[in-house]
């Protein structure tokens, strides 16, 4: 009886091992890959990024001093459309002038009150203002391109919620180091919760404050962006970001 009975727990203990490393071994290995992968499904899922070919919305930009002080408050109309060639455009009024930028088989015309403006470091201003604002608006769905050099940086805190960490790196043409963009994620939600960017010498963390439910893409809605430094201690709320009227084709 006694040599069943410790058959038995024997044999529980091995069938209770072999569950334990059947388990470890099935569990997903968090890399920057399936954090992105989770986050793209937690935001309306990859077909439905893939197969978006318009989207156009109101962004509110609001500026602050280092002493909070509005420095400027500017209202844009944004068009992107997605096909063989990225195109898009902005309209806005600044100082009484009308505005409008557009981006075309890679090249940018610059518009003030329709009078083509041809200063070549005004085209390229416009050229990189274009880009950047289809880079924030299309995240965390841009970490898949291919000019991207991602990888895990592991768990964090943002107010009071577990992130995971992935850090995207840029490089310019030559090789040297370009932006680097630090994601969090949110580990129940999978959603991306904010950003911390380094550009020159300077640090800014941008904080996802709400989603809009109009697109099926949960894209930013609200944010606010802080001058920082390297560990994210904040200096001053630099600008407040609002995003609305979206239509999405």
């Amino acid at each position: 009886m006694k040599c069943r009975i410790v058959l038995v727990k024997t044999c529980f203990l091995f069938v209770f091992c072999f569950s334990i490393v059947i388990m470890t071994s099935c569990k997903r290995e968090t890399t920057a890959t399936t954090i992105i992968s989770d986050a793209l499904q937690a935001h309306g899922g990859i077909e439905r990024w893939n197969n978006t070919e318009e989207l156009s919305y109101l962004k509110t930009t609001i500026l602050y001093d280092s002493l909070g002080n509005i420095e400027t408050k500017i209202v844009q109309k944004h068009k992107n459309i997605f096909g063989s060639e990225f195109e898009a455009q902005i309209q806005w009024t600044e100082d009484t002038i009308n505005k409008k930028v557009v981006l075309k088989n890679d090249k940018v015309s610059v518009y003030f009150n329709d009078v083509p403006q041809t200063d070549p470091k005004l085209q390229e201003k416009y050229y990189k203002a274009i880009i950047a604002a289809n880079y924030v608006i299309w995240q965390p769905y841009k970490l898949l391109d291919k000019d991207v050099m991602l990888s895990y940086q592991g768990e964090d805190t943002i107010d009071d919620k577990k992130v995971d960490v992935v850090k995207a790196e840029y490089f310019n043409d030559d090789g040297s180091p370009a932006n680097t963009w630090w994601y969090y994620f949110d580990q129940k939600t999978n959603r991306l919760v904010g950003n911390m960017v380094h550009h020159g010498t300077t640090y800014s963390y941008i904080k996802n404050l709400q989603y809009e439910n109009q697109t099926g893409l949960f894209l930013n809605a609200e944010r606010k962006s802080y001058m920082t430094d390297s560990l994210r201690n904040t200096k001053f709320l630099r600008a407040h970001y609002f995003y609305e009227a979206w239509e999405r084709k």
